[in-house]
């Protein structure tokens, strides 16, 4: 299992920027339990998700994709976001590094 830590209260959807409390937030849960974080709510660009990542063991983006999916060309949209999530995730300065 895992925690899923919502990173913003409200409406889930895209947002211009994370929450600037999000690694102090992060920090509370980690010391109350051993299990792995994984952060949704709000990340909506592979920026967002690459802060995350370095911060918390996993990265969940469901509102950016679902929007996509609503759009003309959705499959190629969709893959071409998804791909960059993971490419932002991978960079050396991410947490695992492994993107996952």
């Amino acid at each position: 299992g895992y925690v899923y830590l919502v990173s913003v209260t409200g409406t889930t959807g895209a947002r211009d920027s994370l929450p600037s409390d999000l690694a102090e937030f992060i920090g509370r849960v980690r010391a109350i339990t051993n299990m792995p974080i994984a952060v949704g709510f709000g990340i909506s660009t592979p920026e967002h998700a690459a802060s995350v990542a370095q911060l918390a063991d996993g990265v969940i983006v469901g509102s950016a994709v679902v929007e996509r999916c609503e759009r003309d060309r959705a499959e190629e949209e969709v893959g071409t976001f998804v791909s960059d999530l993971r490419g932002a995730m991978q960079r050396p300065n991410s947490k695992g590094g492994s993107g996952q």
